[in-house]
Formats: structure tokens, C-alpha cells, sequence
């Protein structure tokens, strides 16, 4: 690949550009080390916006596991992160696009940005439309995310579309969707004393012969329908509203102080969906059912160099934990005694019959 589509390459265009010094942020998720360099406030706002629980104190220029360039330019050309006529598509997202070139991972969110990832030295460069700068959430959702998400695996940790919650010394995953419900029922149990590690994201890392869930604690999303069917969320002083989004977040621990955990082992994973209905309804599922679904949630897309790896933590994480369906009905007090039911036999796995088809 030539050096006009390296992280080299890109990186001297964006300093060509602008001339000024960056600026310098330094997380450290779980051990795992990421700097950021922007020219734009704005964009450092964003990704500290997002990654706001490791900030770390240090900016310097020692070297760190991740380093991300983020360039705002007016019009995108084809000096910056242009996607090779050769490259495989990965991902196709309606305008958030993935594609894959021997080492590389490109991202193209229609005209407003494009990156470039080497997966192989952990380092990503990307150029951002100032005009879509109001948006912080597409700046760190859309844009920092999904490539930085796939360096986080090549350094051992792997995301998953889920919420972590524990109690007791269980943990428990709620994986599925944005509108699966995830959030409301992470409330709910948090007022009742559970543990948060985050309501959309964990990292799943393999220690030992098990696998741990890691803490990944954004702000909590909600919808209308969620603030109007929980009367707690009248007490939050201060939601963050995007105008790319039809939710508004607040942090949790403003509405529940102490409640955020750092980790915990998964002993229940379940798979909800909103049914309708009055009721809610636990449905035993099979290991292989399971794993499936978790196949959907574990950000795969942009992931060849780590797809084994990836999934050989996922089946592990679905023969440690006993899995679930829950229909989630109308009855909210009923719908969270039948998740805590769950933990009168924490722990425990399916029966044979239940296991791998």
C-alpha cells in the first residue's frame, strides 16, 4: 500500500493543513493506553466526552498502546483516507461504511469523514467536515469508535453491544439492540442495588479459563418513553441532547451515587426484547442460540485479524453463563422480579439438554 494511504502519510497531510500544535489527550482503558492529537477543540471535547473515566494525566510523548490523529478540514478530498478501489467492504451501515485492505481498515461516513486504521502498529488517522462538528456524538460514536474499537481487540480487549450489571458477586449481561430495552431495565435494577458497568458497552476480556466483563460507563441513554415510565429521571439536573439523536443522556452516577463497578465475572446472559405484552417471560435458549446472538453484538465487522480469537472468547463467555430470552412486558415490577429471579440460582448452568446443539 502506497504511503499516501499509510497513517504516515495521512498523518503529514493533517500537519500540513494545520500548523498550529495539537491537542493532546491520554486515556488508559483497563490498562490499554490511547492518545489522541486533533487540531480541533471541539473533536477533544467529543472523545473526552466519551472516554471521560480514563482520562489520565498523561499528555506527553512517551509512547502509548493506541495513538489516534483527528483532522477537521471544510471538504474532504482525495488526499484524505480515500478508500482503495481494491478494498473489501466489511460493514455498510447506510452512510457509515468499512472497508478492509491488507492491514488497513477504512471508514467513510458518507462526506462528512473518513479513517484510516494500521491494526498491525494500533494506530488510526482520520479527517472530519468541520460542518459536522455540532454533533459530538458523531464525532465519538461515529467516527472514533469503530476503528479505535477494533485496535482495542488487537491489544486484548473486545467489545460487546451489552449492558453489565452485577450483585452479589453475579454478573449479569443484557445484550441486544439499541430499542431492546437494555437501558430502562439497567435502571430499574440499579434503583433496586445492582452494580453498573455500563448500559450499551463492556469489554469482555479471557483471564484464566474464564472470561470477565470490564466496565465501559458512558453516559446512560433514555428515551421519552423511558423518562416518562421511570419518574426517578425527574431528579437528573442534566441530560446531554445531540441533534443527530432522538435520546437524551445523563451520567448515572448523578441519579445513583456509588453505583458503578469496574468488573465482574458474567453468570447470566440475557437476550431482551419488548414484547408487548402484560407479562414477561424468561425462555430458555441452548449454548449454540446463544452464541449466535452474541456473534450479532460482538462487533465482528471490522475484525479479520481477531475474528478467532474473538470468537473463541464469545464461546467461552456462553459456557460460563447460563443464557436467556426475556420477553419484556408492560409490568415493570413484575418484569424486574423476573430478572432477579435469576439470581436465586446464580451461577448455575443449563441442563444437558440445553446445551451446545
Amino acid at each position: 500500500m502506497s504511503d499516501t494511504v499509510s497513517v504516515a502519510g495521512l498523518t503529514e497531510v493533517g500537519r500540513q493543513l494545520f500548523s498550529g500544535d495539537l491537542l493532546r489527550r491520554s486515556y488508559a482503558v483497563h490498562g490499554i493506553s490511547t492518545r489522541l492529537l486533533t487540531d480541533s477543540a471541539a473533536v477533544a471535547a467529543a472523545v473526552d466526552g466519551f472516554l471521560s473515566p480514563f482520562a489520565s494525566g498523561s499528555n506527553g510523548t512517551a509512547g502509548a498502546d493506541i495513538e489516534v490523529f483527528l483532522f477537521t478540514v471544510d471538504v474532504l478530498d482525495e488526499r484524505m483516507a480515500a478508500v482503495p478501489s481494491g478494498a473489501t467492504p466489511l460493514y455498510d451501515w447506510g452512510p457509515l461504511k468499512i472497508f478492509h485492505a491488507e492491514t488497513s481498515r477504512f471508514l467513510e461516513l458518507d462526506t462528512r469523514a473518513r479513517a484510516l486504521a494500521d491494526v498491525g502498529h494500533r494506530r488510526l488517522v482520520g479527517f472530519i467536515r468541520r460542518d459536522a462538528l455540532d454533533s459530538g456524538w458523531l464525532v465519538s460514536h461515529q467516527v472514533f469508535y469503530p476503528l479505535w474499537g477494533q485496535l482495542m481487540k488487537e491489544c486484548g480487549l473486545y467489545p460487546f453491544h451489552a449492558a453489565g450489571l452485577t450483585r452479589n458477586n453475579t454478573g449479569l449481561l443484557l445484550a441486544g439492540r439499541s430499542g431492546s430495552g437494555k437501558s430502562t431495565l439497567t435502571l430499574q435494577l440499579v434503583k433496586r442495588g445492582y452494580g453498573c458497568l455500563g448500559d450499551d458497552t463492556v469489554f469482555l476480556r479471557h483471564t484464566g479459563d474464564r472470561v470477565e466483563a470490564l466496565a465501559f460507563p458512558e453516559e446512560i441513554n433514555v428515551t421519552e418513553d423511558t423518562r416518562r415510565l421511570l419518574p426517578d429521571l425527574a431528579k437528573v439536573k442534566k441530560f446531554t441532547v445531540d441533534p443527530l439523536r432522538d435520546k437524551a443522556s445523563f451520567e448515572l452516577e448523578s441519579l445513583f451515587p456509588a453505583s458503578s463497578v469496574s468488573r465482574t465475572e458474567p453468570q447470566q446472559i440475557i437476550f431482551p426484547a419488548i414484547s408487548g405484552k402484560d407479562a414477561s417471560a424468561l425462555l430458555p435458549m441452548t449454548r449454540t442460540e446463544a452464541l449466535a446472538l452474541c456473534m450479532r453484538f460482538g462487533f465482528f465487522f471490522v475484525d479479520p485479524s481477531t475474528t478467532g480469537r474473538h470468537f473463541e472468547i464469545l464461546s467461552l463467555l456462553v459456557r460460563q453463563a447460563a443464557c436467556h430470552r426475556l420477553e419484556s412486558g408492560r409490568d415493570q415490577e413484575q418484569l424486574e422480579r423476573t430478572v432477579e429471579s435469576l439470581f436465586s440460582t446464580a451461577g448455575g448452568n443449563q441442563s444437558p439438554g440445553e446445551g451446545m446443539a
